[in-house]
């Protein structure tokens, strides 16, 4: 893949349909002196999902869909590849420590779009949803059936770095083809209105921001693991880019 096709896929799909071809002529063209503008660019247009045009009804909608959903995923996956805490983490002596996943469930589910009322799509849905998942599922047993065998208790060296490896490629393939399953139910259901979709994006983020919140407290409080900084950055870095994507979202409807 050449420097252009990369750069110009980090623009919103309907931006590359629309005008991927002149973009990446043109980054081309202009060589390597482009390129911060060019993501910059491709972030900024991120941000305003207004500003996306449509080539098909509802388009730009199912696409924050699918980003929400991405978001998502990446949350899930940097609170489980970091240390383990219990700032984020609720257990009956702390519940308040999970509050911030009731925003983020709720923006969630504002998201889910409305199932096909036909017959024949809802079909197609399910059918999608279960090629698409087949696979993940497959990876997660066999995965389960290791740590029911004891192997991963009794592996050592290479044997367990294999292991470990195939735990994270697991739950990476699993997030990917969960967002995928997502994008092709996208296709055959009735998006969000804006409203809905813009409380959702917004709900999500504040979610995010109060992890980080809660994240970055108790750094400052007890001077915490590195990783806890890298994760409380994260978490505000995805709040602030969803809060504004929905306050963009929002300004349609005000």
């Amino acid at each position: 893949m050449s420097a252009a096709s990369f750069l110009t896929g980090l623009y919103p799909p309907p931006v590359r349909e629309r005008w991927g071809g002149e973009i990446s002529r043109e980054v081309a063209a202009s060589g390597i002196r482009c390129w911060p503008d060019t993501v910059a660019g491709a972030a900024r247009l991120w941000l305003h999902p207004t500003h996306w045009p449509e080539a098909r009804a509802g388009q730009t909608r199912r696409v924050v869909v699918v980003a929400l959903s991405a978001v998502t995923a990446a949350t899930v996956l940097l609170l489980r590849s970091l240390i383990p805490t219990t700032t984020l983490t609720a257990d009956v002596r702390h519940p308040a420590t999970s509050l911030w996943l009731v925003p983020l469930l709720l923006g969630v589910l504002l998201a889910v779009p409305l199932p096909p009322l036909d017959r024949t799509l809802f079909a197609r849905l399910v059918a999608a949803a279960a090629r698409t998942l087949a696979a993940p599922a497959v990876a997660v047993a066999a995965l389960l059936a290791l740590a029911w065998s004891g192997a991963v208790r009794q592996a050592t060296g290479p044997a367990e770095a294999a292991l470990v490896a195939y735990y994270w490629l697991t739950l990476g393939f699993v997030a990917v083809r969960l967002c995928a399953c997502v994008a092709r139910a996208a296709a055959l259901t009735t998006p969000p209105g804006t409203r809905r979709l813009s409380a959702a994006v917004l709900s999500v983020g504040a979610g995010l921001a109060a992890a980080a919140v809660q994240t970055l407290a108790a750094l400052a409080a007890s001077g915490g693991h590195p990783a806890a900084a890298a994760e409380g950055s994260a978490l505000a870095l995805a709040a602030v880019v969803t809060l504004a994507a929905g306050r963009d979202l929002g300004s349609l409807t005000a």
